[in-house]
Parts: C-alpha cells; structure tokens; sequence
C-alpha cells in the first residue's frame, strides 16, 4: 500500500515525461496557488484590504502553506525514486537544491511566527521567495537559470569591473562637486549613490554636477551606464543562443542514435530527452523529421529484416 502510494506520488510530482493528464493537473494546481499567493501578497499590503480581508487573506496562507509543506515532504520521501538505484547520494543533496531551498525559506517563517514575534512586512517579503517555485514548469525559465549559472563567473567579472569603474567615478565627482554641492556631493557615499542612480539611467532628481570638469565626469558616466546594461545582456544573450545551438544538436544526436539503434524513435524516451534539454515540442518535432529523412538517405538496409532497401533518388 504504501509503496504504490509513494509511486503515484513519484509519477505526479518527478516522473518524465509530464504528458499524463494527471501530471498536467498537478503542475497547473502548482503553478495557479503559486501566482495566487503572489497575487495575495501584493494586495495584502494594501491597509484597506488588509484589514478588511484580514481573515480570508490569513486562512489563505495557511491553506497554501499546508500544500506546499506536504508538497514538499512528498518530494522528500520520494527522492530515492529520482535517483539511480546504484546511486549513494544521500538526502543532504537533496536539500541543496535550489527550489528546496526557496520552499524552506517561503514556509519556514510562517512555522517561527508561533514562536517569534516577525515583522510583517518581513514575512511579505519572504513569502514572495514562493515565485521562484514556478520556474520548474516553465522551460524558457529553467533554460534561462542553467544559462546564468553557466555564465555567472563571467557576469561576476564583469559586475567587478563596474563596480571598480563606479567607486573612481564616485571619488572624481566628489573631488570636483564637493566644495560647490556640499549637501549633495559633500561625502563619497552621497557620491556614490549618485554614481549609482546614474549609471542605471535612473536618475538622481534635481541633483546635477555643475562644473565644466563635472559635468564632462558626469557625461562619461551616463555613456557608462549604457555599458552597464548592455554588456551583461550581450553576454546572456550570446551564450542563451550557444545553449539553445548546443541543446539541440544533443538532442539531434540522441535521436540519430535512436534512429540507428531500433529504426525508430520511442516517443516517450524522446519525450524525456526534449523536456530535460529545455527543448520545445515544435522544435522537437523538426529535429525528428530532419533526423528520420536524413536516415533515409543515408540507410541502405532495413533495421528489422536486413533487406536491401531501395535506392533513394
């Protein structure tokens, strides 16, 4: 009894590929509580609704908090089912999953408000963490994730730069604004921040060098703002296209070798493939066809019997 409940619980929540009905119902129900507890957040922090919907707004997150702790401790207890069964890694790997993480932080300050006294505003915040939970449904998200991990060494280095660019930046136009805009340059903070606000084309209100030496700092500064957002975007940008280029050659490749091993392609293997490389179904789909006319040309005897095939013009 209890192993065909964990097994149902493994093929709702892990198992791959998600085409059943079922595992569809799941994902939805997820992902609409997810976007409701966003949405309940946002209006919770406005007073009139708050005190009015008080009651309804608390019974709410209690509610999700109940499906997403079960939610998350069916995960746990079917872990094992996820792994290989030659596989000795233990529940601490499990725990160091992002999406984990992001469920204990959501959940573990509704347990703590029984016991500590936490701001309100505080909890809002951390009950936001909960969006986070809906990338795993979403391919585009999931492939943008593995793309900044991917890059992150490269993104650090360069928000390294940036930063040393903005702390000289900040300390020119504190030499030359100070003694004119004390209340506004006067320190290498107030400095700073201003360096800031401007180099992300925010802008700093009335708060402008007013130097000739200034102003020309202050202009090099807005023409590093636009670097700022531009460089880490072509940076994700570029490796977004090598990933996507990369993910589907291997799943070319799987499906050649399919192709070459049985004569066919076994949809649900396939499937699994396509939903692990972050590959869409009409993408897939072209692949497939692109991969079995390419077969054709190239098989000169048939897989299953071993006669001759006819020659294709």
């Amino acid at each position: 009894m209890m192993k065909s409940l964990k097994d149902s619980l493994f093929y709702l929540l892990e198992a791959l590929p998600r085409k059943s009905n079922a595992q569809h119902a799941v994902d939805i129900f997820l992902v609409a509580l997810i976007l409701a507890n966003v949405l309940a957040v946002i209006l919770d922090s406005v007073q009139s609704l708050s005190e009015q919907y008080s009651s309804f707004f608390y019974a709410f997150e209690v509610f999700s908090v109940l499906v997403f702790t079960l939610e998350l401790l069916a995960r746990l207890w079917v872990y094992r089912l996820t792994l290989e069964p030659t596989s000795n890694r233990s529940y601490w790997k499990f725990w160091q999953n992002p999406f984990i993480i992001i469920d204990v932080i959501a959940l573990v300050p509704f347990y703590l408000s029984f016991w500590i006294v936490l701001d309100l505003r505080l909890l809002r915040l951390l009950r936001l963490f909960r969006v986070f939970k809906i990338s795993p449904y979403f391919q585009s998200l999931r492939l943008l994730g593995s793309v900044i991990q991917q890059e992150l060494r490269p993104m650090l280095s360069a928000f390294a730069v940036i930063l040393i660019l903005m702390l000289f930046a900040a300390a020119g136009i504190y030499v030359l604004e100070s003694e004119g805009q004390p209340d506004t340059f006067g320190d290498l903070p107030s400095a700073l921040w201003w360096v800031v606000v401007t180099l992300s084309t925010v802008g700093y209100g009335d708060a402008v060098p007013v130097t000739l030496l200034g102003r020309i700092l202050g202009a090099v500064i807005m023409m590093l703002g636009i670097g700022m957002v531009a460089l880490p975007a072509g940076m994700l940008a570029s490796r977004f296209s090598d990933v996507m280029h990369r993910q589907q050659n291997l799943f070319s490749e799987f499906v050649e070798q399919e192709i070459k091993a049985h004569g066919e392609v076994t949809e649900d293997l396939v499937e699994i493939r396509r939903q692990e490389l972050f590959i869409s179904r009409g993408e897939a789909r072209s692949i497939i066809a692109n991969c079995v006319d390419k077969s054709k040309k190239q098989l000169k005897f048939c897989p299953s019997c071993g006669d001759k095939l006819p020659s294709i013009e």
